[in-house]
């Protein structure tokens, strides 16, 4: 093999070399990115209630889920949180990482039931959260959350979602489809994570509010996201959202929504 050939060889199986570490060191890159962040998000905000059981849930002071795990099981919750929307105001949200356009929060528990209050920073409406977990053994957790117009004029096209980033037993990527009024993440035996969670809707008032349940991207706090998987199950890292399009709120009139987070 003459010189110039070896060479050409050489710098091949060094290029080649090269792109598998990186390849590598950007798995193990994520899974560190994740280790760090849910590092940051427990020292984030203080938990305000764990309810014990199966699944067992804690919550913190502004209502996010910061632990759903399930009997012998990991945590299934990576990011949880709830956006709110209108016309002319930026969307505000509140998640595992934090939040905007929302004021202070107060959560007071009496029994299995907490009650988190808190309004927007431009004083417009107030969001109030009621958490509860029917028994110690029951595999789901209820979330009711009631809006308020605090103004004297008409809110237009006000939106709320319930969002979350389900990762079972703390895997990154699993598998997520949406039906009308629920959206599920689960993984596969195959994968020796056979678990699933669900996000669902159960009430609105008033009941003509249009509501619809979806997968979106990772950590999309927008108004009106699109759906990942209008065409079928997806696999990767995605979100489960239940949109509620609450529409005009007049003065000083509220609407409630109801979902619940279910285990298998």
């Amino acid at each position: 093999m003459n010189k110039s050939i070896a060479l050409s060889v050489l710098a091949l199986v060094s290029m080649s070399l090269l792109v598998l570490t990186g390849t590598a060191n950007a798995g193990q890159n994520s899974v560190e990115k994740r280790q760090k962040d849910t590092e940051m998000m427990a020292a984030a905000s203080a938990i305000c209630k764990t309810f014990t059981g199966a699944p067992k849930v804690s919550i913190n002071q502004e209502g996010n889920i910061v632990v759903f795990q399930g009997s012998n099981q990991g945590d299934h919750m990576y990011n949880e949180g709830y956006t709110l929307c209108n016309t002319g105001s930026p969307a505000r949200y509140s998640n595992s990482f934090g939040d905007s356009g929302f004021g202070a929060a107060s959560c007071n528990c009496v029994g299995n039931t907490c009650k988190v209050t808190r309004n927007t920073t431009d004083g417009k409406m107030s969001l109030v959260q009621e958490l509860s977990k029917p028994t110690n053994f029951d595999r789901s957790f209820n979330i009711k959350m009631t809006v308020k117009n605090l103004t004297g004029a008409n809110i237009n096209s006000v939106i709320l979602r319930r969002l979350a980033t389900v990762d079972i037993n703390s895997a990154i990527d699993e598998w997520h489809d949406a039906t009308r009024d629920s959206v599920s993440a689960w993984g596969t035996k195959a994968d020796a994570i056979p678990f699933a969670v669900k996000l669902r809707h159960i009430t609105k008032s008033p009941t003509t509010t249009v509501s619809e349940a979806k997968v979106v991207s990772f950590n999309n706090t927008s108004c009106n996201p699109p759906d990942q998987a209008i065409a079928g199950p997806v696999f990767g890292d995605f979100d489960s959202t239940v949109q509620y399009n609450l529409g005009t709120l007049g003065p000083n009139a509220s609407k409630s929504v109801s979902v619940q987070y279910l285990r298998d």
